[in-house]
């Protein structure tokens, strides 16, 4: 969801407020805040000229000044820095922050005056003993119960901690000179050999280049010592630039540098704001646990908590802590680590045998890690060790704001950190002077702010439109339900439409009554922070507080704060020529606000209430699984299928129920299901050829006294009869059969066992004499709906059709390939994109290593009859016996080398089997004739799935195979040849 840009009366005060300012129009529109390209490059380019009363402000540019984010809970970060200190090779010092390394002046206390006339630059400016002189001086440090707040395991006289820093520093290590290193494989031999011919470079650097640039094999590393190039570190920056250009390299990979030499740490320096609403009590304690961690590591430290004063806001109390990881004690008035002892034997050589080591956890991983990792790890460990204590007394106070020692992103908050702004560009912000890293900051503060207004509203009007889903959803469940319930469906109505009304309001307003409230904070920042700056100097100034430099600025302070009043005014006035249209889509908008809160309370009980109970519907038939059940039904019961004929172009199934008849007539499922009973209906003609052949052969009464006499095949040639008596398939067969072989009667004098023995030699058994019943076909009793089955996904339907295809449909082939079996989809394209997608399933894999076992597959039903007739025929035909057993396999010699041919590779065919068994008796003068019907009630698997037909005497094999139903045949069928498939 996107909420479009207001063009409402709001919006267009909106944009006369950014008019007023700085900032670019168009960045505005897209909620991104940029000052003018203009104002931007003047405030780069003024050169610190004056102090902050001097310089010129600009008030239309937005100041980096607004309230700190705080989370759902109530959490908020804080300032926290933890800054080394170091010795140069040159005598001074230099401190690492978190813009880089800045140089100090060298410790000397004829500068303490100086620096305390300038409290906004002596943290980053001082040396180690000039700060503990202005981290405890007494017009900084907070008084708790009439004792300034200065801690100190040092000593309580600055004289002697001054002392101390000095020592400190004059007995930590001088660092190596700095050198200027070449790396010979980050720059290109020609590069190397561009700078050994460079003008204005000196011979030093052209003669390393040139031997980079001709050498062979493997090059080291050159550093070269300053002194040698007798230049100082800003000359040798300069220096690397240059050369840099030269060789065409960047930032990343440098192939010259200035190596600073590495001096001994002589001063850690830790600052620290306070939470507001701790008292000062709770700044002692949390002081006080800091310090006592600090003793029990033995680190030497002097901390002082500071108050605020009319250079700082009142909420300004921090805390300044100096300390340094080596232990020490006095001996006598000296400290222990400068008492020297010379060397025996060995000249100019002194040894410090008092020399405390120093904490070694303090600046290097105890399991041996990496340092640096192990600096970070310890100083985010420090901040939340300060944030838990500052916790602990903001909970005795009652103060439910705490502080949180991560970052503004593990708050919740989209917003970037803004840059520290420095002792120097700080005190100009303060008072309306623009800086460069100030515009920074007030770009990622408001940009932010914006986009946070904007998704604000967005999430509001997203839970409207929830909140209005849900009334539907409660509507539509009490819509049918009792009298009580249509009571309820008219209170959501009700709502429903209370909620349309405030919606529409805040759709239009929310979002730029939102733009406009920070619009206009980031107008007034700037000027407000400069009048409340001034307003407090000021004030000190009429108190006597002030510094001179301050009393002498009084004029220039006094109209600093007009000029930011007078900016104010012209916000005012334009806030006056929209004051009616603020005041009345303002009210308009909490008041909406107020009804939609108020319409989410009253539909809670309506949304939470359950819905009336129904009966439920019951559950609708799969139709797959009703079919399948149906063809269950079909082969079990005997349910006639009846041809096509006429315009009717598909099978039939009379007796049907209606859900049976809805499942066949399903578009998505038609094609399979005429597949499927064209199967059964095969089957089925089977069943009644063989019945009707069995009938005309023996006759009714005989198989009616041998059903009766309990013989299953006559009892199942009854069952047949009946169930497809009036089928013309069978009618057909009937008639043929009886005018080929006229009924079978026993005489008239064989009775008995005499009858008995008959009927046993026709049907291998020795049914009793039974009294004839006329046989009457029988309806079909009714058949239950099918249960409901688990119905498969698309995609093992889709499977498992493929592998039923590959077992019954002759086009579709397997081959060898060249990394296995493929699938050949040439003569039938319908299953190409199905033969693609699932080849590698495990049931296709399989269905192709046995239709790539069953050659015979590769020919239809019909193909397959007329092979093996043809091979019946010609083996019966042959002149000399065609068969010879070798093992378990036939060898058949005939002069047809395709059917000769034909028997080799079908082998394992079990009608092929049966066949050449049969032809062999035949031939070996065997009496036994068989007529083969065989079938499936699965379409496609017509060799694979054993048959539901259990007609007389069935023989099911192994493997990949076709059932086979045998029936003894008359008498005079014998020597007729073999029968197969219809």
């Amino acid at each position: 969801m996107s909420i479009q840009r207001p063009l409402g009366p709001i919006g267009h005060c909106s944009a006369r407020l950014r008019r007023l300012l700085a900032i670019e129009e168009e960045e505005a529109l897209g909620r991104t805040v940029r000052v003018r390209r203009d104002v931007r490059d003047a405030v780069r380019d003024r050169k610190p000229r004056g102090n902050r009363w001097s310089r010129s402000p600009d008030f239309a540019v937005p100041g980096a000044f607004h309230q700190r984010f705080v989370s759902a809970d109530g959490k908020v970060t804080f300032n926290f820095t933890f800054e080394p200190v170091s010795k140069t090779s040159d005598g001074g010092c230099q401190i690492k922050t978190s813009e880089g390394t800045r140089r100090l002046e060298a410790g000397a206390p004829k500068d303490h005056d100086a620096y305390i006339d300038r409290p906004e630059a002596v943290e980053v400016t001082i040396s180690p003993d000039g700060f503990d002189r202005y981290a405890v001086r007494p017009s900084a440090t907070e008084a708790i119960d009439g004792e300034r707040a200065v801690f100190s395991n040092i000593s309580p006289d600055p004289l002697e901690r001054q002392a101390y820093w000095q020592a400190v520093h004059e007995h930590e290590r001088t660092p190596g000179v700095d050198r200027l290193t070449l790396v010979p494989e980050n720059a290109s031999r020609g590069a190397w050999q561009a700078l050994a011919t460079a003008p204005d470079v000196p011979d030093v650097i052209r003669d390393v280049a040139a031997a980079f640039a001709t050498a062979r094999g493997k090059r080291k590393t050159c550093t070269i010592p300053l002194d040698d190039l007798a230049i100082d570190g800003a000359v040798a920056g300069k220096l690397v630039k240059t050369l840099a250009t030269i060789l065409g390299t960047g930032k990343k990979k440098k192939a010259v540098r200035v190596s600073e030499g590495r001096g001994g740490r002589t001063q850690y320096r830790l600052t620290a704001e306070f939470p507001d609403g701790l008292d000062a009590a709770g700044r002692r304690t949390v002081t006080q646990a800091i310090c006592d961690r600090l003793d029990s590591f033995g680190i030497m430290y002097v901390a002082a908590i500071h108050a605020p004063d009319h250079h700082n806001d009142r909420r300004n109390h921090h805390l300044h802590l100096a300390c340094h990881d080596r232990p020490a004690r006095k001996i006598g008035d000296r400290w222990d680590f400068t008492i020297a002892e010379t060397v025996a034997g060995q000249h100019g050589r002194v040894r410090y045998p008092y020399a405390q080591k120093k904490v070694v956890e303090w600046s290097r991983d105890p399991d041996g890690g990496n340092h640096r990792d192990h600096g970070t790890t310890m100083v985010a460990e420090m901040r939340t060790f300060f944030a838990d204590r500052c916790n602990e007394e903001l909970d005795r106070l009652g103060v439910t704001r705490k502080f949180h020692p991560g970052t503004l992103r593990s708050l919740g908050c989209d917003r970037d950190g803004q840059k520290p702004l420095g002792t120097r560009a700080a005190p100009l912000e303060a008072v309306g002077v623009p800086t460069a890293k100030g515009i920074d900051n007030a770009e990622l503060l408001w940009s932010a702010l914006l986009r946070e207004a904007w998704t604000a509203a967005e999430k509001r009007t997203k839970a409207r439109t929830a909140l209005r889903r849900k009334l539907a959803e409660a509507e539509c469940r009490f819509a049918e339900g009792t009298a009580a319930d249509q009571a309820h469906v008219a209170a959501i109505r009700d709502l429903t439409a209370r909620l349309d009304a405030a919606d529409a309001v805040l759709r239009q307003h929310d979002a730029e009554c939102a733009e406009y409230d920070v619009t206009l904070a980031m107008a007034r920042a700037r000027p407000d922070k400069a009048i409340t700056v001034c307003r407090r100097i000021l004030k000190a100034i009429g108190e006597g507080k002030a510094d001179s430099a301050e009393q002498r600025a009084n004029v220039a302070i006094a109209a600093r704060a007009d000029a930011a009043e007078t900016f104010l005014a012209g916000i005012a006035a334009i806030e006056h020529d929209h004051a009616p249209e603020l005041a009345k889509y303002r009210t308009a908008v909490t008041t909406a606000q107020a009804e939609v809160e108020a319409i989410a309370d009253a539909a809670k009980p309506l949304i939470d209430r359950p819905a009336p109970a129904r009966t439920p519907e019951p559950a609708r038939p799969d139709p797959r699984a009703t079919l399948e059940a149906l063809f269950d039904r079909i082969m079990a019961d005997d349910m006639p299928i009846l041809p096509p004929e006429g315009t009717v172009a598909g099978y039939r199934v009379p007796g049907v129920t209606r859900a049976e008849f809805a499942a066949l007539t399903t578009p998505a499922l038609a094609e399979m299901a005429q597949k499927r009973l064209a199967v059964l209906a095969d089957i089925q003609a089977k069943r009644m050829t063989a019945a009707a052949k069995h009938l005309a052969s023996v006759g009714t009464e005989v198989l009616t006294r041998a059903a009766a006499d309990g013989d299953p095949g006559a009892a199942r040639t009854l069952k047949h009869v009946r169930a497809y008596g009036a089928h013309p398939v069978y009618l057909r067969a009937l008639a043929e059969a009886q005018k080929t072989e006229p009924p079978v009667t026993a005489p008239a004098e064989k009775t008995g066992r005499t009858w008995r023995d008959f009927i046993g030699g026709l049907l291998g058994h020795n049914p009793p004499v039974q009294p004839s019943t006329p046989i009457e076909p029988t309806p079909q009793p009714p058949v239950p709906e099918p249960a409901e089955d688990a119905a498969l996904s698309p995609r093992d339907e889709a499977i498992a059709a493929l592998a039923a295809a590959l077992l019954a449909d002759p086009a579709l082939r397997v081959a060898e390939g060249k990394h296995g079996l493929v699938i050949d989809t040439a003569d039938a394209p319908d299953w190409r994109v199905s033969a693609d997608v699932f080849a590698d399933a495990p049931a296709v894999l399989d269905a192709m290593r046995r239709r790539h076992a069953a050659p015979w597959l590769d020919h239809s039903a019909i193909e397959r009859n007329r092979l093996l007739a043809d091979l019946h025929a010609a083996l019966m035909g042959s002149l000399r016996p065609p068969l010879r057993k070798v093992g378990e396999q036939w060898d058949v010699d005939l002069t047809d080398k395709r059917l000769a041919d034909l028997a080799t590779r079908w082998r394992g065919y079990d009608r092929l089997d049966v066949l050449l068994t049969d032809v062999d008796r035949q031939w070996r003068g065997t009496d036994v004739d068989r007529y083969i019907v065989e079938g499936s009630t699965s379409v496609g698997t017509a060799d694979v799935t054993v048959s539901h037909v259990p007609d007389l005497v069935t023989d099911r094999g192994d493997g990949l195979h076709d059932d086979r139903t045998f029936v003894p045949m008359g008498w005079g069928d014998r020597g007729r040849g073999w029968s197969g498939e219809r």
